[in-house]
């Protein structure tokens, strides 16, 4: 019998996997799609994501795989500079933040598990999580096929739309649209040629219809990638997943908004017109509801990742937040295990589970509600200003902030976290 069950294999569920075979700990992934599916779109990664990626030993495998930069220029919408964000740095953070394919990285850790002999299990849906009756603390997971999995925990790692989420917190409301999509697409450098580049790349541009990120997503920076966030409305399910397949229609509406009359800057307008189709995806922005706790009563079933606290990636921490998540659950496990690779591995099996993993949760939830903010602050200041006087106001205070703040923009605390930290507050 495996000793934790893990329901969803994204970067959440594989990450979680990794460490704790790394403690010692068994576990098996249960994942909804396919093996063969492929996550679209680029994601950016700034280092303390990358230092989990690291601890993981997939750093190295996909370091010179996509776009390896430290700052990015925050202009105006005709391209004015506003300031420069160090979005990473190897003197300050041992890490320059990087811009990858998704699948990428999806691949890497795909390859880490399957090299620590993990057992995957795809197409498989987890319809309900039962807690065994006293005096076992055993927990049990419950399959679309009939298939039940008992282990000693299980972890919630299935996303925004999370099953196991109701298990942990039955009253929980449903998952809130923020009001804001991305559309993403990237086209190479070659089909650029002629257009006047006069922007610093990577670059983020505000202007009064929405934001456009420019950057590159190729280790040697011939794919040049865009992430435009505008406000749309909402819409169910369904007709998210119809808008996000209509290629024509997301590049009409990238269109609408940074196409002249607007005045962007002709790098904008060109990406726009001459983005492959193929390459459009939409991710509207979806916030978990607020749990007071990501542990259910039992200690015993756990969530991490979007099922615990998806994140808008507006701040480009959603990523980084379900990793930190998987490793520093990992070291909380491993003390109630009494693995050695804990400080105190004189703990046994008589160890206080509630309460080694109310400190773990304790001490990810101040971490995610300051991430939390800084994301929403983020959000804030790529919404569309359509009043001539607000929109000015909004540069003049991006552009104090960096004269205040330095390119840092007080994000140091973000960026140097290191999961083993977590083993302070474990006791």
């Amino acid at each position: 019998m495996v000793q934790v069950v893990i329901i969803g294999g994204g970067f959440a569920g594989m990450a979680a996997s990794i460490f704790l075979k790394k403690r010692g700990i068994s576990s098996a992934i249960y994942e909804l799609r396919d093996d063969s599916f492929t996550s679209a779109g680029n994601i950016a990664l700034a280092p303390n994501a990358l230092r989990v990626l690291d601890h993981a030993d997939v750093f190295e495998k996909i370091e010179r795989m996509g776009f390896n930069y430290e700052n990015i220029a925050f202009t105006s919408a005709d391209g004015s500079l506003l300031g420069h964000f160090l979005n990473g740095s190897q003197t300050k953070y041992n890490f320059a933040a990087i811009r990858i394919h998704r699948t990428i990285v999806r691949d890497a850790l795909r390859a880490q598990v399957r090299e620590h002999g993990i057992p995957t299990t795809y197409n498989t849906k987890c319809v309900e999580i039962v807690s065994e009756p006293a005096p076992s603390t055993k927990v049990t997971a419950v399959f679309q096929n009939g298939e039940r999995v008992t282990a000693d925990f299980v972890i919630g790692a299935d996303g925004i739309h999370s099953t196991v989420r109701s298990h942990v917190a039955p009253e929980s409301a449903a998952p809130n649209y923020s009001g804001m999509v991305g559309i993403m697409g990237y086209v190479t450098s070659g089909e650029l040629s002629g257009v006047e580049r006069t922007l610093e790349l990577p670059a983020m541009l505000f202007g009064d219809t929405g934001s456009f990120a420019i950057m590159p997503s190729s280790y040697d920076g011939t794919e040049v990638g865009y992430f435009a966030s505008i406000e749309l409305e909402d819409r169910s399910r369904a007709e998210w997943s119809t808008l996000g397949q209509d290629k024509q229609g997301l590049r009409k509406i990238l269109a609408e908004r940074f196409m002249p009359p607007h005045r962007y800057p002709e790098l904008v307008q060109a990406l726009v017109e001459m983005t492959p189709l193929e390459t459009l995806s939409l991710w509207p922005f979806f916030s978990a509801p607020t749990l007071d706790s990501w542990v259910s009563k039992s200690a015993r079933v756990i969530l991490i990742g979007d099922s615990a606290h998806a994140i808008p990636p507006t701040g480009g921490q959603g990523a980084a937040m379900a990793l930190e998540d998987a490793e520093t659950l990992s070291y909380a496990l491993a003390m109630i295990y009494g693995a050695r690779s804990v400080s105190k591995p004189e703990h046994g099996e008589d160890v206080d589970v509630n309460r080694i993993l109310a400190q773990w949760n304790d001490h990810r939830h101040a971490r995610v509600a300051k991430v939390l903010d800084f994301t929403s602050k983020n959000g804030k200041l790529r919404k569309s200003s359509p009043h001539l006087f607000e929109h000015i106001a909004k540069e003049w205070l991006m552009w104090a902030a960096f004269k205040w703040m330095g390119p840092e923009g007080g994000t140091q605390w973000m960026y140097e976290y290191a999961a083993e930290a977590v083993r302070s507050v474990l006791h």
